[in-house]
Protein backbone atom coordinates (compact mmCIF):
# COMPACT_ATOMS: atom_id res chain seq x y z
CA UNK A 1 0.00 0.00 0.00
CA UNK A 2 0.84 3.39 -0.56
CA UNK A 3 0.82 5.51 2.09
CA UNK A 4 3.01 5.87 4.74
CA UNK A 5 2.76 3.10 7.02
CA UNK A 6 4.00 2.39 10.42
CA UNK A 7 1.47 0.76 12.97
CA UNK A 8 1.50 -1.49 15.82
CA UNK A 9 3.27 -1.99 18.88
CA UNK A 10 3.93 -0.65 21.51
CA UNK A 11 6.29 2.64 22.59
CA UNK A 12 9.35 3.52 21.46
CA UNK A 13 11.73 6.39 20.91
CA UNK A 14 14.28 6.50 18.32
CA UNK A 15 17.49 8.53 19.16
CA UNK A 16 20.87 8.76 18.11
CA UNK A 17 23.70 11.75 19.22
CA UNK A 18 26.97 12.00 18.01
CA UNK A 19 28.69 13.16 20.76
CA UNK A 20 29.82 11.31 24.04
CA UNK A 21 27.64 12.17 27.25
CA UNK A 22 29.28 13.10 30.57
CA UNK A 23 28.33 13.47 34.10
CA UNK A 24 28.39 17.52 33.51
CA UNK A 25 25.65 17.05 30.73
CA UNK A 26 23.22 15.23 32.31
CA UNK A 27 25.44 11.71 32.00
CA UNK A 28 24.91 11.39 36.05
CA UNK A 29 21.25 11.36 35.84
CA UNK A 30 20.73 9.23 33.02
CA UNK A 31 22.42 6.41 34.04
CA UNK A 32 20.18 5.10 36.84
CA UNK A 33 17.89 4.91 33.60
CA UNK A 34 19.98 2.19 32.08
CA UNK A 35 19.97 -0.75 33.53
CA UNK A 36 23.12 -2.68 35.06
CA UNK A 37 23.89 -5.43 31.93
CA UNK A 38 23.87 -2.72 29.43
CA UNK A 39 27.45 -1.90 29.53
CA UNK A 40 30.51 -0.63 27.45
CA UNK A 41 30.09 1.12 24.25
CA UNK A 42 26.68 0.14 24.20
CA UNK A 43 25.86 1.37 27.50
CA UNK A 44 27.50 4.65 26.39
CA UNK A 45 25.20 4.56 22.85
CA UNK A 46 22.27 4.15 24.97
CA UNK A 47 23.36 7.43 27.26
CA UNK A 48 23.54 9.27 24.11
CA UNK A 49 20.54 8.50 22.55
CA UNK A 50 18.49 9.24 25.75
CA UNK A 51 20.09 12.80 26.34
CA UNK A 52 17.79 13.95 23.79
CA UNK A 53 14.61 12.29 25.43
CA UNK A 54 12.33 13.85 28.27
CA UNK A 55 12.67 12.36 31.51
CA UNK A 56 9.53 11.26 31.52
CA UNK A 57 9.67 8.96 28.62
CA UNK A 58 12.90 7.05 29.49
CA UNK A 59 11.58 4.41 31.28
CA UNK A 60 11.68 1.87 28.28
CA UNK A 61 13.70 3.08 25.35
CA UNK A 62 14.43 1.10 22.14
CA UNK A 63 16.90 2.07 19.49
CA UNK A 64 17.61 1.03 16.22
CA UNK A 65 20.69 1.77 14.28
CA UNK A 66 21.15 1.87 10.57
CA UNK A 67 21.86 -1.32 10.63
CA UNK A 68 18.90 -2.40 11.60
CA UNK A 69 20.60 -3.25 15.35
CA UNK A 70 18.77 -2.76 18.19
CA UNK A 71 19.67 -1.55 21.17
CA UNK A 72 18.04 -0.92 24.64
CA UNK A 73 18.04 0.63 28.47
CA UNK A 74 17.10 -2.66 29.73
CA UNK A 75 18.18 -6.26 28.04
CA UNK A 76 14.73 -7.50 27.75
CA UNK A 77 13.70 -4.82 25.34
CA UNK A 78 16.31 -6.06 22.95
CA UNK A 79 14.61 -8.41 21.11
CA UNK A 80 11.25 -6.24 21.11
CA UNK A 81 11.62 -4.86 17.29
CA UNK A 82 12.54 -7.03 14.96
CA UNK A 83 13.41 -6.03 10.74
CA UNK A 84 11.17 -7.69 8.30
CA UNK A 85 11.67 -7.22 4.64
CA UNK A 86 9.00 -6.44 2.46
CA UNK A 87 7.67 -8.67 -0.58
CA UNK A 88 7.60 -7.82 -4.07
CA UNK A 89 3.81 -7.54 -3.24
CA UNK A 90 3.84 -5.10 -0.68
CA UNK A 91 3.46 -7.54 2.33
CA UNK A 92 5.32 -8.78 5.54
CA UNK A 93 5.62 -11.73 7.00
CA UNK A 94 5.64 -11.56 10.98
CA UNK A 95 6.41 -14.10 14.08
CA UNK A 96 3.58 -17.10 13.98
CA UNK A 97 2.93 -16.93 10.78
CA UNK A 98 0.87 -13.67 10.33
CA UNK A 99 0.64 -11.52 7.07
CA UNK A 100 0.10 -8.01 6.48
CA UNK A 101 -0.04 -5.63 3.88
CA UNK A 102 1.99 -2.39 4.24
CA UNK A 103 0.98 1.28 3.57
CA UNK A 104 3.67 2.40 1.84
CA UNK A 105 4.18 6.49 1.55
CA UNK A 106 7.76 6.21 0.96
CA UNK A 107 7.86 5.55 -2.65
CA UNK A 108 4.54 7.54 -3.45
CA UNK A 109 4.72 10.73 -5.80
CA UNK A 110 4.10 13.85 -3.10
CA UNK A 111 1.98 16.61 -4.34
CA UNK A 112 4.24 19.15 -6.52
CA UNK A 113 3.95 23.14 -4.76
CA UNK A 114 5.30 26.27 -5.58
CA UNK A 115 8.90 26.91 -4.69
CA UNK A 116 9.80 27.58 -0.98
CA UNK A 117 12.31 29.01 0.80
CA UNK A 118 11.66 25.85 3.23
CA UNK A 119 10.79 23.19 1.37
CA UNK A 120 10.88 22.34 -2.31
CA UNK A 121 8.43 19.30 -1.49
CA UNK A 122 5.74 20.54 0.60
CA UNK A 123 2.49 18.64 1.16
CA UNK A 124 1.03 15.05 -0.26
CA UNK A 125 -1.42 14.36 -3.18
CA UNK A 126 -4.23 12.76 -2.53
CA UNK A 127 -4.26 9.48 -4.70
CA UNK A 128 -3.86 5.93 -5.14
CA UNK A 129 -1.72 4.78 -1.99
CA UNK A 130 -2.76 0.78 -2.12
CA UNK A 131 -6.20 1.11 0.32
CA UNK A 132 -8.33 3.77 2.11
CA UNK A 133 -7.25 6.23 3.62
CA UNK A 134 -7.49 9.25 5.59
CA UNK A 135 -4.83 12.26 6.14
CA UNK A 136 -3.83 15.26 8.09
CA UNK A 137 -0.67 17.05 7.23
CA UNK A 138 0.52 19.61 8.77
CA UNK A 139 2.55 23.09 7.44
CA UNK A 140 6.51 22.72 7.03
CA UNK A 141 8.06 23.95 10.41
CA UNK A 142 7.25 21.42 12.48
CA UNK A 143 9.23 18.69 15.00
CA UNK A 144 6.70 17.84 17.62
CA UNK A 145 3.48 16.58 17.74
CA UNK A 146 1.34 15.14 20.72
CA UNK A 147 -1.55 13.60 21.13
CA UNK A 148 -4.21 10.79 22.24
CA UNK A 149 -5.80 8.16 19.91
CA UNK A 150 -8.35 5.36 20.33
CA UNK A 151 -7.73 1.98 19.38
CA UNK A 152 -10.82 -0.05 17.72
CA UNK A 153 -11.43 -3.12 19.09
CA UNK A 154 -13.13 -6.35 17.11
CA UNK A 155 -15.29 -6.93 20.80
CA UNK A 156 -17.17 -3.89 20.26
CA UNK A 157 -17.86 -4.61 16.46
CA UNK A 158 -15.10 -1.25 15.57
CA UNK A 159 -12.96 -3.25 13.46
CA UNK A 160 -13.13 -6.48 11.43
CA UNK A 161 -10.50 -7.84 8.64
CA UNK A 162 -12.00 -9.95 5.84
CA UNK A 163 -8.32 -11.02 4.49
CA UNK A 164 -8.87 -14.34 3.05
CA UNK A 165 -7.44 -12.90 -0.48
CA UNK A 166 -6.94 -9.67 0.14
CA UNK A 167 -4.46 -9.29 3.59
CA UNK A 168 -6.21 -6.18 4.54
CA UNK A 169 -4.75 -4.22 7.75
CA UNK A 170 -6.06 -1.63 10.03
CA UNK A 171 -3.11 1.00 10.06
CA UNK A 172 -3.02 3.87 12.88
CA UNK A 173 0.07 6.23 12.77
CA UNK A 174 1.75 9.56 12.57
CA UNK A 175 5.32 10.37 10.63
CA UNK A 176 5.42 12.62 7.70
CA UNK A 177 8.77 14.15 5.29
CA UNK A 178 11.90 15.65 5.32
CA UNK A 179 12.75 19.09 3.39
CA UNK A 180 14.97 17.11 1.19
CA UNK A 181 12.26 14.85 0.48
CA UNK A 182 14.76 11.27 1.57
CA UNK A 183 12.94 10.51 5.02
CA UNK A 184 9.44 9.38 4.75
CA UNK A 185 8.91 7.75 8.35
CA UNK A 186 5.60 6.52 9.19
CA UNK A 187 5.67 5.08 12.68
CA UNK A 188 2.63 4.08 14.68
CA UNK A 189 -0.36 1.00 14.98
CA UNK A 190 -0.94 -1.68 13.29
CA UNK A 191 -4.05 -4.31 13.89
CA UNK A 192 -3.91 -7.72 14.33
CA UNK A 193 -6.84 -9.78 13.63
CA UNK A 194 -5.58 -13.05 14.74
CA UNK A 195 -5.24 -11.10 18.48
CA UNK A 196 -7.25 -7.85 18.03
CA UNK A 197 -4.48 -6.16 19.72
CA UNK A 198 -1.84 -3.27 18.27
CA UNK A 199 1.56 -3.58 17.29
CA UNK A 200 4.22 -0.66 17.33
CA UNK A 201 5.89 -0.60 13.70
CA UNK A 202 8.09 1.80 11.70
CA UNK A 203 9.11 2.26 8.28
CA UNK A 204 11.71 4.38 7.60
CA UNK A 205 14.79 4.75 4.89
CA UNK A 206 12.97 1.66 3.34
CA UNK A 207 13.06 -0.60 6.23
CA UNK A 208 10.60 -2.11 8.22
CA UNK A 209 10.68 -3.05 11.81
CA UNK A 210 7.90 -4.64 13.82
CA UNK A 211 7.11 -5.30 17.28
CA UNK A 212 7.24 -8.62 18.15
CA UNK A 213 5.29 -8.19 21.74
CA UNK A 214 4.30 -5.64 24.39
CA UNK A 215 1.31 -4.91 21.82
CA UNK A 216 -1.18 -2.65 23.05
CA UNK A 217 -4.73 -3.65 24.00
CA UNK A 218 -7.60 -3.09 21.66
CA UNK A 219 -10.41 -0.59 23.10
CA UNK A 220 -8.19 1.96 24.94
CA UNK A 221 -7.16 5.81 23.87
CA UNK A 222 -3.42 5.80 24.14
CA UNK A 223 -1.10 8.98 24.57
CA UNK A 224 0.99 9.47 21.51
CA UNK A 225 3.88 11.22 20.70
CA UNK A 226 6.44 11.51 17.72
CA UNK A 227 9.26 14.11 17.21
CA UNK A 228 12.39 14.87 16.75
CA UNK A 229 15.10 14.78 19.33
CA UNK A 230 18.06 15.84 17.77
CA UNK A 231 18.69 16.73 13.90
CA UNK A 232 18.60 13.34 11.55
CA UNK A 233 16.55 11.47 13.93
CA UNK A 234 13.34 10.69 14.93
CA UNK A 235 11.58 9.33 18.07
CA UNK A 236 7.92 7.97 18.85
CA UNK A 237 6.38 7.10 21.85
CA UNK A 238 3.09 5.87 23.15
CA UNK A 239 1.84 5.02 26.55
CA UNK A 240 -1.30 2.33 27.42
CA UNK A 241 -2.56 -1.01 28.91
CA UNK A 242 -0.51 -3.89 27.40
CA UNK A 243 -2.23 -6.57 25.95
CA UNK A 244 -0.47 -9.32 27.03
CA UNK A 245 -0.56 -8.55 31.18
CA UNK A 246 -3.28 -6.02 31.47
CA UNK A 247 -0.63 -3.34 33.10
CA UNK A 248 -0.19 0.39 32.44
CA UNK A 249 2.95 0.45 30.20
CA UNK A 250 5.07 3.33 28.02
CA UNK A 251 7.91 2.64 25.40
CA UNK A 252 9.79 4.69 23.51
CA UNK A 253 11.45 3.83 19.70
CA UNK A 254 14.54 5.97 18.68
CA UNK A 255 15.79 5.59 14.97
CA UNK A 256 17.65 7.78 12.51
CA UNK A 257 15.89 9.50 9.79
CA UNK A 258 17.90 11.73 7.68
CA UNK A 259 16.90 15.17 6.59
CA UNK A 260 14.67 16.14 9.83
CA UNK A 261 15.33 19.11 11.74
CA UNK A 262 14.99 19.14 15.48
CA UNK A 263 13.97 23.22 14.69
CA UNK A 264 11.09 21.85 12.26
CA UNK A 265 12.34 23.79 9.50
CA UNK A 266 10.99 21.55 6.05
CA UNK A 267 10.03 19.07 8.26
CA UNK A 268 5.85 17.98 7.35
CA UNK A 269 3.96 15.78 10.39
CA UNK A 270 1.19 13.66 9.38
CA UNK A 271 -1.63 11.58 10.81
CA UNK A 272 -3.12 8.51 8.91
CA UNK A 273 -5.84 6.49 9.40
CA UNK A 274 -6.08 3.70 7.08
CA UNK A 275 -6.85 0.16 6.00
CA UNK A 276 -3.69 -1.42 3.61
CA UNK A 277 -5.17 -3.68 1.36
CA UNK A 278 -3.93 -5.48 -2.32
CA UNK A 279 -7.56 -5.90 -3.25
CA UNK A 280 -8.11 -3.50 -6.24
CA UNK A 281 -10.54 -0.68 -6.47
CA UNK A 282 -13.55 -0.13 -5.60
CA UNK A 283 -12.29 -1.66 -1.98
CA UNK A 284 -15.35 -3.92 -1.43
CA UNK A 285 -13.55 -6.89 0.91
CA UNK A 286 -15.86 -6.05 3.74
CA UNK A 287 -13.31 -4.86 6.00
CA UNK A 288 -14.00 -1.81 8.11
CA UNK A 289 -12.05 0.38 10.56
CA UNK A 290 -14.28 2.56 13.18
CA UNK A 291 -14.33 4.60 15.68
CA UNK A 292 -10.25 6.07 15.33
CA UNK A 293 -10.87 9.24 17.26
CA UNK A 294 -7.61 11.46 17.23
CA UNK A 295 -7.64 14.14 19.74
CA UNK A 296 -5.88 16.54 22.05
CA UNK A 297 -3.19 17.15 18.83
CA UNK A 298 -0.54 19.57 20.25
CA UNK A 299 2.02 20.95 17.62
CA UNK A 300 4.98 22.67 17.80
CA UNK A 301 8.83 21.99 17.85
CA UNK A 302 9.33 21.00 21.44
CA UNK A 303 7.44 19.90 24.60
CA UNK A 304 8.09 22.98 25.98
CA UNK A 305 7.05 25.02 22.75
CA UNK A 306 3.74 24.13 21.04
CA UNK A 307 0.14 24.79 20.74
CA UNK A 308 -2.94 23.38 19.86
CA UNK A 309 -2.78 21.77 16.20
CA UNK A 310 -5.75 23.89 14.44
CA UNK A 311 -6.58 25.17 10.65
CA UNK A 312 -3.65 27.35 10.51
CA UNK A 313 -0.90 24.84 11.48
CA UNK A 314 -2.64 22.31 8.43
CA UNK A 315 -1.22 22.10 5.05
CA UNK A 316 -4.03 19.65 3.95
CA UNK A 317 -6.70 17.16 4.11
CA UNK A 318 -7.53 13.88 1.95
CA UNK A 319 -10.03 11.22 2.72
CA UNK A 320 -9.11 8.70 -0.42
CA UNK A 321 -11.09 7.40 -2.12
CA UNK A 322 -13.93 9.45 -1.36
CA UNK A 323 -16.33 10.55 1.65
CA UNK A 324 -18.53 7.63 1.48
CA UNK A 325 -15.76 4.73 2.15
CA UNK A 326 -13.60 7.36 4.52
CA UNK A 327 -15.85 9.20 6.61
CA UNK A 328 -14.93 11.55 9.64
CA UNK A 329 -16.90 13.44 11.97
CA UNK A 330 -14.58 16.64 12.29
CA UNK A 331 -14.41 19.22 15.35
CA UNK A 332 -11.14 20.86 14.36
CA UNK A 333 -7.69 20.06 12.58
CA UNK A 334 -6.16 18.33 15.65
CA UNK A 335 -9.50 16.58 16.47
CA UNK A 336 -11.40 13.83 14.27
CA UNK A 337 -13.07 10.84 14.16
CA UNK A 338 -12.55 8.50 11.43
CA UNK A 339 -14.43 5.64 9.60
CA UNK A 340 -13.47 3.34 6.83
CA UNK A 341 -15.47 1.21 5.58
CA UNK A 342 -14.50 -1.23 2.42
CA UNK A 343 -17.98 -2.02 0.86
Amino acid sequence: MNVTVASSLALLSLVVSLNPITAASGGKDLEGDIAAGIAGSERQLMLDVMKNIPEEERENVIYIDDNGQVYANKPELKDVFVKTDPSADHTVTVNGGEKFTLLNESTKVRQQAAPSAITPLAGYACGNAGGPYRRVFSQPGYSWWSGKVYLPSSTNNEVYVNNTNSNDTPYIYTGGHASNGASEVDAGFQYSKTYNNWAHSIFTGGQYYHNTSFRFKAGQTLTFKYYVPADGQVALYAAGVRYDNNAADNYTVVTNAAGWKKSGAGNEIKRITAIASNDPQPYDTGSYLNNVKWSASMIGTSSTSNHQWLAADTGGYCSYPNSTQVSTSFVNAGEETVNIKMN
